[in-house]
């Protein structure tokens, strides 16, 4: 009996809410209202749109060009001697007065120019020799390292003075070469001392005409004593 009581009041319930969404379902249309048309359709207009094609102007025809007329040679000369002579016909004509009179007894001058002759000269440098000597140079040697010779042992003991005249050549780089004893007194006691000192001079070498040259030097180199 308990379950016939709880199946009735199931199935009542079930029954009942299917009843009530029913009803519900049908109220909700007349809930909602519906906003009224400014205008009804039958008043509305149609309007056509008609396209017409535009005419398009042609772009205008271009002109043949007139050919150039050449002229002959002939009509050119006759048009060019006919602007001289109306040039020359406005150009007017000046007679210059002169205010002196001119003395007809004055000698008659050439109108000739003489001119000297042209010197002959080359372009080329000049002609050098082997070697120059002191008198023959543009610029003379000018010493840049001249150490002193060194006075020989033997002859400060014995007391010895003297002289040496040598000649030696100077190249083209201010270096002394070809070292030659022409004379000594007395002889060969001063020569090693002189050779040695002058194979380490230097100079500034000689030119002529701007070319640094070999030049041949000469000199004397007197030893003597200082005395107490």
């Amino acid at each position: 009996m308990p379950s016939l009581k709880s199946f009735s009041g199931w199935t009542f319930a079930l029954v009942g809410s299917v009843l009530l969404n029913i009803g519900l379902f049908g109220l909700m249309p007349g809930l909602q209202k519906v906003p009224e048309l400014p205008c009804a359709l039958a008043d509305i207009c149609q309007t056509q749109v008609i396209r017409i094609k535009r005419t398009l102007t042609p772009p205008p025809k271009k002109k043949p060009e007139k050919p150039r007329q050449v002229k002959s040679a002939t009509t050119a000369l006759k048009s060019f001697k006919q602007r001289s002579q109306v040039k020359s016909s406005l150009k007017p004509t000046l007679r210059p007065q002169l205010a002196f009179q001119l003395n007809p007894k004055l000698p008659k001058a050439s109108m000739d120019l003489v001119m000297p002759g042209l010197e002959h000269f080359s372009m080329e440098g000049p002609i050098l020799k082997a070697h120059y000597t002191m008198g023959e140079l543009d610029s003379p040697l000018t010493p840049l390292v001249k150490i002193p010779p060194i006075y020989p042992m033997l002859a400060t003991r014995r007391g010895i003075e003297g002289y040496v005249t040598v000649e030696f050549l100077v190249n083209k780089k201010g270096l002394v070469q070809q070292i030659r004893i022409l004379e000594s007194r007395p002889e060969h006691i001063f020569d090693k001392s002189v050779t040695a000192c002058v194979s380490q001079w230097k100079f500034k070498p000689g030119t002529i005409e701007g070319i640094p040259v070999d030049t041949l030097a000469q000199t004397t180199i007197r030893f003597r004593l200082e005395k107490e």
